[in-house]
């Protein structure tokens, strides 16, 4: 299990160097840094290599050489798969092939994930309350799985939606936490 981790931090790692193509001292150092906290953050993920893909899917991802920037970074991503999220259940809610009788359940996963946008703001992370948010927002999924299970909605595309969704989110839960993790604690 820790070869293959140790193999996708390479694999990471080399990536890196070649997309900076011979980077300066100055850029090569900021490289690094930003290669050790994407590993710390991806240390705490189910899934490393979709961490890291997932943290380097921006380019602006590879800019943020701080643990505060990768955590934006990746609330920033988690909030844009809440908004296609959303846009996918208004999409299967609006369509006329759409069984009528599931539609009261994909209304609820619209409002349940756009009550979890709200939860997915940067804020929390200065006020160290980062986790406790993202948190809310993962209850806010759950309570859309619930009622699709409980009203047996069988849409194929769905579980795939919200797995991505879940995938994207994992980050920045471990992100968050891994910033929490370092700051101080308030007196």
């Amino acid at each position: 299990m820790s070869s293959s981790r140790n193999r996708v931090l390479i694999f990471t790692a080399i990536f890196f160097c070649l997309f900076l193509h011979f980077p300066s001292q100055t850029e090569a150092m900021s490289g690094s840094k930003s290669l050790k906290i994407m590993a710390r953050i991806c240390k705490r993920t189910e899934n490393i290599k979709l961490c890291l893909q997932t943290l380097l899917s921006r380019p602006q991802a590879l800019l943020h050489y701080d643990l505060m920037g990768m955590a934006e970074n990746a609330i920033q991503l988690t909030r844009k798969e809440s908004n296609d999220t959303v846009n996918f259940f208004i999409n299967l809610a609006s369509s006329k092939d759409t069984n009528p009788a599931f539609k009261p359940a994909l209304n609820n996963c619209i409002s349940s994930f756009k009550e979890g946008l709200m939860f997915l703001n940067l804020d929390g992370l200065e006020g160290q309350t980062a986790t406790f948010d993202i948190h809310n927002a993962y209850d806010k999924s759950n309570a859309c799985e619930k009622g699709l299970s409980a009203n047996k909605v069988a849409i194929d595309l769905v579980p795939a939606r919200i797995k991505k969704w879940k995938d994207v989110f994992s980050v920045a839960m471990a992100a968050t936490g891994v910033l929490e993790d370092s700051l101080p604690i308030p007196e």
